[in-house]
């Protein structure tokens, strides 16, 4: 008896298998939708629209995009963990979503409750300030700020940036005010309209720096930016602190690999395509791409990275 359930049960998990791997073959057979976790109008939203369409065209599926803004990524991140482990819902946002937001709030995901598909380009998080305003770098804000004796107000769009500038005026020993928008082309609005000292995003300026609407006064990463090499970065300033975000594609955890990989070449494919490497660079994103087989190191060493930063600004404080 045991020994007929056994094999019973052992041609149950056969069969299953055998029809995950056919699914997977087959896959896919229906629309698929990327949720955004942002708004409309920003970076993200640019980039993940123009590779949407020549990913459908791949894939042989219409692909239905909607954006699903809040908790930094966080609602379009829980609508993709609760969907079907079977690629045809996918999220489009920051690795921050990963990587930061579960570390400073009580989010009800972790970064490995995702299969993640590739990071598709990075974000070049830049510092900019209206023209009207005589800042040439963030060393003038601090410097007004000082010699006026007044706050700092900046257009603010999550927790890291928050965290990152309450680490600066801690150093600096000046109030940094944060006013929170949504998204980057929140930031750029509020300073478009002159509402604050500087805004930052990770690319939604970039036209704006271009026309000459916006002047760009720092590079909120470690690094500077690949764009602007004459513009400060944090470490420039004496700031040992800094941003990074990867504009990242993921499904749901449980998803077969063999869905995943075929959702990675069409995404890799995509971002090469001409359309979408113009969005990239109007945006001013880096133009970088990491597949399936090595975007859950990469956001998990990212998860790594910033508990440190949260420590030692802790420290700091």
């Amino acid at each position: 008896m045991k020994a007929r359930l056994a094999t019973a049960l052992a041609a149950t998990l056969l069969c299953a298998a055998f029809a995950a791997t056919a699914g997977a073959q087959d896959f896919p057979t229906k629309p698929i939708t990327i949720v955004i976790g942002f708004g409309a109008g920003g970076g993200t939203d640019a980039v993940v629209r123009a590779v949407a369409e020549p990913v459908s065209k791949s894939l042989g599926q219409p692909i239905l995009v909607v954006n699903k803004p809040g908790a930094g990524g966080g609602v379009a991140a829980m609508e993709v963990k609760k969907a079907q482990p079977d690629g045809y819902t996918i999220y489009a946002g920051g690795s921050l979503t990963f990587a930061f937001e579960p570390q400073v709030l009580k989010t009800q995901y972790k970064w490995d409750d995702f299969e993640h598909i590739a990071m598709i380009s990075l974000f070049q998080d830049g510092l900019f300030t209206h023209p009207s305003r005589p800042y040439k770098n963030m060393r003038d804000v601090i410097n007004a700020a000082k010699a006026e004796k007044r706050s700092i107000k900046y257009a603010s769009q999550y927790q890291l940036d928050r965290l990152i500038f309450a680490y600066v005026a801690k150093q600096e020993g000046v109030q940094i005010i944060p006013v929170p928008t949504q998204g980057g082309n929140g930031t750029v609005t509020a300073t478009l309209a002159n509402q604050v000292d500087f805004g930052f995003s990770g690319g939604t300026y970039g036209p704006h720096i271009e026309s000459g609407a916006l002047r760009m006064i720092g590079s909120m990463m470690a690094e500077r930016m690949e764009r602007f090499p004459d513009i400060q970065s944090m470490h420039d300033n004496g700031w040992k602190i800094g941003s990074g975000n990867y504009l990242i594609v993921s499904t749901t955890k449980g998803t077969p690999k063999a869905v995943i990989d075929k959702l990675g070449a069409a995404f890799e494919a995509g971002m090469k395509t001409e359309t979408v490497q113009n969005v990239v660079k109007s945006r001013y994103m880096k133009d970088v791409f990491i597949g399936p087989d090595k975007a859950g190191q990469v956001v998990k060493a990212e998860l790594d990275k910033y508990a440190k930063l949260i420590a030692d600004t802790k420290d700091a404080r």
